[in-house]
């Protein structure tokens, strides 16, 4: 029964258009959050990035290059 499962290939629905893919590091605990940053400088958190495979999880379901993710602190 699939009620609420979504398919694996499927990607997110929201747009993100003018924004820019960001990673937000904290100094103290070194704890990364992956999202996305918009032309006024506010960071929108989407996903914890606990290692590789969560950040390429996190590339694959945006459509993300991982050469296109700007890193701030």
């Amino acid at each position: 029964m699939k009620l609420f499962r979504r398919s694996a290939g499927q990607t997110e629905d929201h747009t993100y258009d003018g924004q820019q893919p960001a990673m937000k590091s904290s100094i103290c605990t070194g704890e990364t959050v992956a999202g996305f940053l918009d032309a006024g400088g506010k960071f929108q958190e989407i996903m914890l990035i606990a290692g590789e495979e969560d950040l390429a999880l996190f590339c694959r379901k945006y459509g993300v290059k991982k050469e296109e993710i700007r890193h701030i602190f």
